[in-house]
């Protein structure tokens, strides 16, 4: 007898670079992610089953309870399982670099663009604690002050206890800045129809140069991080209620069929069944 897939809800809170969600999964088939990374740092918390991701070349076995830490721009993606034998619920956060760099400069002498964490499993319970205020208390539409706190406390205990200095790069500085400044373009333009050599153009770079350095450099193609960043958008339009079609449109993708096979292979659901069962919490 052939296993049913695992059916999702999904609750969900985006306001101006924060977007919080808590997911719960049926036991059935759960449909494969594949390697990917985003501009946000990611943050999740298993609330009853054991998590697992393959980041920074190795697999990490995630504890119930355990908070994992997923750097900005760092190429990741969670357990290849094809199907789970008991339902799973986690909290997840996914929460742009600009309030993290915000925090950074208030709590540390010497703050650096983009707090680097070099661990990914922190051993910390207060730490545990502070993620799930957070989660808990923005998703339950508590005061704008109490939301405030909630993620302040949270980032700043995060911020002072685990960042530290970027590790070094072996890139050239000079490659390396080519390849941010077409980044950063592909941040501003992701919905538009930009071409390799628009992005070549940007970079200073020969075509063939500039594949080869983006994804040494970015982890993924020019082509995947687009896609990255249209779908990190489209999650937040459809957190807020925003219509699948005009989703799809405003994000730059083709047509609502070529987002939604775009969206189940990177969110592992598809954008009707997201948006049918999450609550809507902004």
């Amino acid at each position: 007898m052939r296993t049913p897939a695992a059916e999702i809800s999904v609750q969900a809170y985006e306001s101006d670079g924060l977007l919080l969600e808590q997911y719960a999964y049926t036991v059935g088939l759960v449909e494969p992610i594949p390697n990917h990374s985003h501009e946000d740092y990611q943050f999740a918390l298993s609330l009853n089953h054991h998590g697992e991701y393959t980041y920074r070349g190795e697999v990490h076995q995630i504890p119930v309870g355990q908070l994992s830490i997923i750097h900005s721009g760092e190429v990741h993606a969670p357990s290849d399982r094809p199907a789970l034998d008991e339902p799973a619920h986690f909290a997840m956060a996914h929460i742009h670099p600009k309030w993290l760099n915000s925090v950074a400069a208030e709590v540390l002498d010497n703050p650096k663009s983009d707090p680097f964490f070099s661990a990914v499993l922190p051993p910390d319970a207060l730490l545990n604690h502070l993620f799930l205020e957070l989660s808990t208390i923005t998703l339950q539409k508590s005061s704008q002050l109490e939301q405030d706190v909630a993620l302040w406390d949270f980032l700043s205990y995060l911020i002072s206890r685990y960042a530290l200095d970027k590790p070094t790069t072996s890139s050239s500085k000079p490659s390396r800045q080519a390849v941010l400044l077409a980044r950063d373009y592909l941040r501003a333009h992701y919905s538009d129809d930009v071409s390799l050599d628009n992005l070549a153009a940007v970079a200073g770079l020969s075509r063939f140069h500039f594949c080869r350095l983006f994804r040494k450099e970015i982890g993924v193609s020019a082509s995947t991080y687009q896609t990255q960043l249209r779908l990190a958008e489209a999650r937040r339009l459809l957190a807020q209620g925003t219509l699948i079609s005009e989703t799809a449109i405003a994000t730059g993708f083709y047509d609502q069929s070529h987002f939604g096979k775009h969206f189940k292979r990177h969110v592992g659901t598809t954008p009707a069944k997201y948006t049918s069962q999450i609550a809507i919490s902004s």
